[in-house]
């Protein structure tokens, strides 16, 4: 048997493999493969995100971006809530958001979100992503949540494919090279 290498590119390619392989086996055609477990730490707000704690309450961004990643990857990983990664077993996924604007009045809504997973207390893999939603919303087309859940919704995908091969510096979304 080859030994798990004892760095950290080495443990995420491992990981990463690990992860892949398993995610595999939870296609369509096999609805009883077990999903792999993974803890997500409560999702919280950089200090300097440029929201005040009023802001962040006002929108759930956090509950928001766990219902709807548990969504686009509920087949094959089995997502629980955790309060935060200290002590958690197994893989732990901390999330935060960095910056986020245009949350209140008119003009682009961006999100950057920050993210690592970790494994029995080392990161094996993180990742930055950054989405958006531009133009002038003050017509009463939708509320300003209701824009920023579909920027949500947009990095809850991005962070979901990222979970099926998760790497080290990863750049998501419109932080992408594409």
């Amino acid at each position: 048997m080859t030994p798990i290498p004892n760095n950290i590119p080495g443990r995420a390619a491992v990981l990463a493999f690990t992860l892949h392989a398993a995610a595999c086996a939870h296609g369509p055609d096999t609805p009883s493969a077990p999903r792999i477990p993974i803890a997500v730490a409560n999702i919280f707000f950089r200090a300097d995100s440029g929201l005040t704690p009023e802001e962040q309450a006002e929108c759930e961004l956090g509950k928001e971006l766990f219902e709807e990643l548990h969504d686009e990857v509920g087949q094959s990983f089995a997502l629980r809530g955790v309060v935060g990664p200290r002590g958690v077993p197994g893989l732990v996924l901390v999330m935060r958001f960095a910056s986020v604007d245009g949350i209140s009045g008119r003009g682009s809504k961006r999100i950057v979100l920050e993210g690592q997973l970790i494994r029995d207390g080392l990161v094996v893999a993180d990742f930055a992503a950054k989405r958006g939603a531009f133009g002038n919303y003050s017509r009463g087309f939708t509320t300003t949540c209701g824009i920023m859940e579909d920027v949500i919704e947009e990095l809850a995908e991005d962070v979901g494919k990222w979970l099926y091969k998760p790497t080290m510096n990863a750049r998501l979304g419109d932080l992408s090279a594409r």
